[in-house]
């Protein structure tokens, strides 16, 4: 069952209860106000009644001695004339001695005695109502003041209209009722409609969002929980859709990192497999022999170099594995010039602001390292080049700079250069020893240390990276740093 159903039987169950409710509780106090007021009158009535039959039985005994006793006949007698004298089909009465048996009555025969007798014993200050042949009876009792005689006058007075009020009155109640639960009831189901159609916008994005379609979103624009419920869907739904474009992204990058592995191990291999076959057919070509030889050393140390990388890149997913300590950054680019390879030009030139940073040091240089040899690759065979390793303090931060003035970076592939296998000048590359992961290693080692890369770079003219980390205090060094004194 719909919510909407539900919360439409619930106000209508609510309406239905009310009404019910009210109307018992008005008809009920009316018919009882009603009862009071006919019972007071037929008391009053009742009283009159009662005079009157005293006298009537005292005229017919005015022969009888003062203060004797009257016979029962003359009550009898009295108590007939009286009832004939003033006849009424809506009531009866009826003369009670001793509080046991009846001189005489007029009551309806389908009056059961019992009721008599227990109306009787009740006396003056009670009253009782009493149902038979389809009519309602008020049955009061009030005892004759004749001296000698135990005496009771029980009349019994017809108040079937009392009811008849009262069940006309439930009849119109009943009929208003069913009107205002007709109307009610549609002004429920449309207002359960209209409250629940956002839960319905909310169900019907929730399925779309389920059968991928991402870009889905509800708009409900309410003060109500529902409104604020639509915001934290939609806003879940950004997360959402967010976190599966991040996952594609991901997934593609994880499928060109296959092929371009792939494809940067098939083809050395594919190469090392040709010059073993012609090392094996031509045994006695001493000059076949050594240039293949040279080549299947030059793509094994490639190889070796890349799965070195490859498992340096693989292993810095978690900042958690650098051993960071305090160390200056002359230190770290004297270390830098130190570490590359033998003959490699041009020499970078050294500019130090002697400032304290905590890293990883081995990472560190071998991320400054990568990028030193990247420029030095970048200024192959353009006369005049020259790179330039700074860091300077900004503030609370060190910028570490690598500068070159080489051929640059074309536009289109600046995005993507930090992509692991990504080349721009794949030929070049591959001829220089180049396996297109330096960039992205240098990505994660920075990324490990909290901070990120930020190239600009324009072809033709140079590339500068800047890394910038949060600098210590100069009395962070825990000893003199023996770098920080030499003179490049």
């Amino acid at each position: 069952m719909k919510f909407a159903t539900k919360l439409s039987l619930g106000c209508i169950t609510l309406l239905s209860c009310a009404l019910c409710t009210a109307g018992l509780i008005l008809t009920g106090k009316s018919f009882s106000d009603n009862l009071e007021t006919t019972r007071t009158a037929l008391q009053a009535q009742q009283a009159k009644e009662k005079y009157t039959l005293e006298r009537s039985i005292f005229t017919a005994a005015e022969t009888s001695a003062l203060f004797s006793p009257i016979e029962n006949h003359t009550l009898a007698t009295a108590a007939q004339q009286y009832a004939e004298q003033t006849s009424d089909a809506s009531s009866g009465l009826a003369l009670w001695v001793n509080g046991t048996y009846t001189l005489y009555s007029n009551l309806s025969t389908a009056l059961p005695r019992t009721v008599q007798l227990q109306a009787v014993a009740d006396g003056a200050e009670h009253w009782r109502l009493a149902r038979c042949t389809g009519r309602w009876y008020l049955l009061l009792a009030q005892p004759l003041d004749i001296p000698g005689v135990q005496a009771d006058l029980l009349c019994a007075y017809d108040v079937t209209r009392v009811f008849a009020t009262r069940d006309a009155q439930l009849r119109a109640w009943m009929a208003v009722s069913a009107l205002l639960l007709a109307v009610g009831g549609g002004a429920a189901v449309l207002f359960s409609r209209l409250v629940t159609r956002p839960l319905t916008v909310l169900q019907s994005a929730s399925e779309k969002i389920a059968a991928g379609q991402y870009t889905e979103r509800t708009h409900v624009q309410t003060d109500d929980e529902i409104g604020v419920l639509s915001r934290s869907f939609d806003a879940m739904a950004t997360a959402v859709e967010a976190k599966v474009d991040e996952m594609h992204a991901t997934l593609q990058s994880q499928k060109d990192f296959i092929a371009a592995f792939t494809h940067e191990v098939k083809t050395p291999m594919t190469a090392m497999l040709g010059y073993a076959d012609l090392m094996r057919a031509a045994p006695d070509d001493s000059d076949l022999q050594r240039e293949s030889a040279n080549y299947i050393y030059h793509e094994t140390r490639r190889l070796e170099e890349l799965s070195r990388r490859l498992l340096a890149l693989m292993g810095l997913d978690d900042a958690d594995r650098l051993t960071r300590e305090p160390v200056s950054d002359r230190s770290l680019l004297n270390q830098v010039v130190r570490s590359l390879p033998q003959g490699s030009t041009p020499v970078p030139r050294i500019i130090a602001c002697d400032c304290v940073v905590s890293v990883d040091r081995t990472l560190w240089v071998d991320m400054l390292r990568n990028l030193t040899i990247n420029a030095q690759r970048a200024c192959k065979g353009i006369p005049g080049a020259s790179i330039t390793l700074r860091c300077e303090q900004q503030g609370t931060t060190a910028v570490f700079t690598v500068t070159d003035t080489g051929c640059g970076i074309p536009a289109a592939d600046l995005p993507r250069v930090t992509e692991a296998f990504y080349m721009v000048d794949k030929s070049r590359s591959r001829a220089d020893g180049g396996s297109g992961i330096g960039l992205a290693l240098c990505t994660r080692i920075v990324q490990a240390h909290g901070t990120q890369l930020q190239i600009n770079s324009t072809e033709g003219v140079g590339t500068t990276i800047a890394i910038p980390i949060p600098a210590l205090n100069p009395d962070a060094l825990p000893i003199p740093d023996v770098d920080q004194k030499e003179q490049l």
